[in-house]
């Protein structure tokens, strides 16, 4: 497992991992705009933000991490958010999720942040754990309505 920052030939691999994302989580009633994921991921690389993938032992990417650091919006403290984390249904259970996380906290803490903050909401309770056996505290939940 190897894990690396995106560059622009990875967008049709992003665009795949994000389209697979999007259908299984809470978002899948929404739009899916293959054009705005890629200028967003790119907006994102040009701005040294952290867009990571991982590909298995062929080289082929099967996960990738996007998130962004930011002030807050009371102050001058950076917080980092995850946007993404997604690993295919096949690399579940390999180390792809753990390391791409761990390099987000280590990319977060050399860039400054105060607070690092990944959130879940897709639905997915083993996210939930991971990030709580990796020392992060649960500070809040997340609400949805449909049809707004």
């Amino acid at each position: 497992m190897w894990l690396r920052m995106a560059t622009r030939d990875d967008l049709p691999a992003l665009v795949v991992l994000g389209r697979e994302m999007h259908g299984s989580s809470t978002y899948a009633s929404m739009d899916f705009d293959v054009d705005i994921l890629k200028s967003t991921l790119t907006a994102l690389m040009d701005k040294s933000q952290f867009v990571v993938v991982a590909e298995d032992t062929n080289r082929e990417i099967c996960g990738a991490m996007v998130g962004a650091i930011a002030p807050s919006w009371f102050g001058r403290d950076t917080v980092a958010n995850d946007l993404a984390l997604f690993v295919t249904r096949d690399a579940r259970g390999s180390s792809a999720a753990v390391r791409l996380m761990k390099a987000f906290v280590q990319w977060a803490l050399m860039a400054g942040a105060r607070q690092i903050r990944p959130g879940v909401t897709t639905g997915d309770e083993r996210a939930e754990r991971l990030y709580e056996r990796m020392g992060f505290a649960r500070c809040g939940a997340s609400f949805v309505m449909e049809g707004v």
